[in-house]
Order: C-alpha cells, then structure tokens, then sequence
C-alpha cells in the first residue's frame, strides 16, 4: 500500500515538489524515542499500552493518507484517459484538469509516503522499547542481543 520511493522521487521531480528527506523514518524513530523518554512508565501496563496505540496511531494515519493517495490518482488518471480522448474542441481544458489532478496526485502520494515513512520509524522506536532496547540503529538495522529476538 506504500507508495513506491522510486515513483516519489519521480513526481517531486516531475511537479518540482521538495524531495522527502532520505532519513525520515530514522528521524521519525528519534522523535519517538524522545516521546518515549518522556513517558511515564511506573506502570508497565499503561506504559505498554500507550506504546502500542502510539504504533496504531501512526499507522492507522499513514494507511489514510495511503488510501486517498489512491483514490486522488484513480481520478487523476481518469481525468487523463478522458483528456486523451476528447475532441480537440475539449481537450484543452480537460488536459488543464488532468495536469491539476495529476499535481494533487503526486501531493499525495508524497504525503502518504512520508507517513509510511513516518510510522516505520515510530513503530521501530515503540518496538525496541517494548523488547527492552534503548539502541538506535540508523536506516532501520536492527540486530537484536541474544535472547531478545521475537
């Protein structure tokens, strides 16, 4: 359901969109990780629990932004196969409305990219602490200490 980075990276450059940061999910794991710090955690079922719903929360928003995405370049494309297909006497406005439509589609495919992105960072960060480990691993590489694999 995430959108392809390769594709992303396309469209930034295709509709001159800024390009997302190739370490959002590590600075993602970061911001989590210092939320975290900040938590309470006298309590190991609450604590457990916040943990987890911070993991939901974050993924239940990137599959929305990933859904729209979806849904914003189905119009898009439609928009363009009626584009393409018109009268000359059409065409120009309707390639006007496939150009806009495309644009959006790229905003949002942008935009759910970096949720995605997002909420892997979130998530690595929220599953360590719930396996006891405080280590950051850069890019996504994590090695569990003996014992400690799932």
């Amino acid at each position: 359901m995430e959108p392809d980075i390769m594709q992303a990276d396309l469209l930034s450059e295709r509709y001159g969109l800024d390009i997302l940061p190739f370490d959002l999910i590590d600075v993602a794991e970061t911001e989590a990780r210092e939320r975290i710090a900040e938590l309470n955690a006298t309590d190991p079922v609450v604590f457990q629990a916040t943990l987890r719903r911070m993991s939901e929360q974050a993924f239940a928003r990137a599959i929305e932004l990933c859904l729209r995405a979806q849904k914003v370049d189905a119009r898009a494309r439609r928009l363009r196969r009626q584009a393409d297909a018109a009268k000359p006497a059409e065409a120009g406005f309707l390639n006007v409305c496939a150009e806009d439509a495309e644009r959006s589609a790229a905003i949002a495919t942008l935009a759910a990219l970096a949720a995605s992105h997002r909420a892997r960072g979130i998530d690595a960060a929220v599953s360590l602490k719930l396996q006891g480990c405080d280590r950051f691993f850069p890019f996504g590489l994590v090695t569990l200490p003996v014992g400690k694999r799932a």
